[in-house]
This record gives structure tokens, sequence and C-alpha cells, in this order.
């Protein structure tokens, strides 16, 4: 097999990230290694939430489709008498129709998910759950993300759970215990499920044989690592006089949170040849409720 440099075919994030604020640390849970704590970034004493919600919904076509996809449809829009600006507007407008209304929430986890891993964990989208058709009102069964990285020659594959909470009903621990069963479910389960996975129209060129072989289990040398993603609604009051205060305290809600998870409930879900490979995305929110709403206006829902 060619060896494909799966740096060059990343997603630029920058943007999006930059409306974001984070840290790598242990936070208390197991493994102990770095998993990442991240907050809406500040601009002295006000959140980026616009920025952020406008800069994560201009990923949505790189979500959809890939380059050559993308490539192919402004070029078929532009033939049918556009402008280049128009084309790549009605590309974008076909990209947010791929949204179901009914599953918001899910898929603003979805979406972050995917920006996330591509700049955090060096991973390019390689397959996806697959769209129902038949019934809009029914979930997909599947991982939330299926990417690829490689490093020192070996591939690994990251399946990622986004979950994304009111903290009127759970708890972080709540929360991490329901991310962890569900990533572990889909992981015991993605070989016999691969069916549900397609690549088509958003994975470049150079990786649909790697899918293709993953699917059809001939990819050799690689390894599985499980990502849980959660956002959650923080009740609690953020307090400071300037904007390295504030991103501390937000720090600081998230250690307040993990410090209370027993590291035992690792241990007794996760099996123990497994357990090196969990990380996991802690996302503190405010009026989630009201994000979530903004993001609905963003795809023009």
């Amino acid at each position: 097999m060619q060896s494909i440099e799966i740096d060059k075919l990343l997603a630029k994030t920058e943007a999006f990230i930059n409306t974001m604020y984070y840290i790598k640390d242990d936070f208390s849970l197991l493994p102990e290694k770095e998993h990442i704590g991240t907050c809406i970034n500040y601009l002295d004493l006000q959140e980026m939430r616009d920025e952020f919600i406008e800069e994560m919904v201009s990923t949505v076509v790189e979500y959809v489709y890939s380059r050559d996809k993308q490539i192919k449809l402004t070029q078929t829009f532009a033939k049918e008498g556009r402008e280049a600006s128009a084309a790549y507007e009605k590309l974008s407008m076909r990209a947010k129709k791929k949204f179901r209304k009914g599953f918001l929430k899910g898929q603003f986890s979805e979406l972050l998910l995917f920006n996330l891993l591509q700049h955090h964990f060096k991973a390019a989208p390689l397959l996806r759950k697959m769209r129902i058709t038949t019934n809009p009102n029914l979930e997909r069964n599947g991982a939330d993300a299926f990417h690829i990285s490689k490093k020192n020659g070996k591939y690994i594959i990251y399946l990622g759970e986004a979950k994304t909470y009111n903290r009127q009903k759970y708890s972080l621990k709540t929360a991490l215990d329901e991310a962890i069963l569900s990533i572990l479910e889909h992981y015991n389960n993605h070989r016999s499920e691969l069916d549900l996975y397609l690549y088509e129209d958003f994975i470049p060129n150079e990786l649909e044989q790697i899918a293709e072989d993953y699917k059809n289990g001939t990819l050799n040398d690689i390894e599985i690592h499980l990502v849980c993603m959660i956002a959650y609604d923080n009740k609690k009051q953020i307090y400071g006089s300037n904007k390295d205060e504030l991103l501390a305290a937000e720090i600081a809600s998230i250690r307040e949170e993990t410090n209370t998870i027993k590291k035992d409930i690792f241990k007794k879900k996760i099996p123990s040849n497994l357990l090196p490979r969990f990380n996991y995305v802690i996302f503190p929110i405010k009026e989630m409720e009201a994000l979530i709403n903004s993001f609905q206006k963003y795809l023009g829902g």
C-alpha cells in the first residue's frame, strides 16, 4: 500500500479552534495521561459565543464533502450559470441541509468532535454513520466519529462518542459513565456493523482504499483508540476580572467536577488492556440551550 500523508489531508481548523481555549491535563481521570479540558474562549470579559458558532458552522461543508467533491459540485453549479461565489453558496446550503433538524444537539456534538479530532489528534475522517433516509426521526447506530491518523508508521483508528447533556438531568460523572458504556458498545460491535458506515463524498480519494481495506479486514498494523467528548450545561458561576482569570475559572470548574469522580468506575467498566487507549474531551458550556438555538439559526433552521 502506498504511504499516505494524513496530515496533509486534515481540514484547516485554526480559525475555529481560536474561538476555544483548552489545556491538556490528566484531570484526575483514568488512564493517567493528557486529556483535554476546553471551553469557549473570551475576548476580554466576554465569551466568543457568536464567533464560536459562526466558525463551527463554517466547517459544515468540510464535514459533509471532501475537497474533490466540493470542486466537482461547485463546477457543476457554475456550469448551470452561476458566479463562483454563488456556486459555493449553493454548495454551502446543500451541505447544511444534510443536518437533520430533529437531532440538532447530537449533530452539534458530532460537528464539534469532527473538528477536535482533526486538531488535537491529527486524525482525518475515514468512515461515517450512514444517513437514514426512510425515517429521519430515527437516530443512526454506530460511533459518532471514525477518524484515522498515522504515528510511527502505524495507523491509529479513533472511534469517537460525542455526548451533549443538560445538567438538570445529568452530572458529569453520570454523563461520563454513559459515554464510556456507549463507546465500549460501539467498539465491541463496530466490526459487525461496518455496513452502517460509508465513505463516499466526504473523504479524500487518497483514503478510499484505506477505508475499504479496513472494512474488508485487510488493513494491517493498526490500533484502535477511543475518544469520549462530553459537552454539558455548566451551571457554575464563572467569575474573573480579566480574560486569564475567567479562563482559569472555567478550567477550575472542570477539575472540581472530575475530582469527585472515583477512579474505580473506569477500572470496573473498561477492560484493563483497553484502558490506556481511552481519551476524554470535557467541554462545559454556559446556557447550552441558547447556544444550540444559535447553532440552529446559523444553519438556517
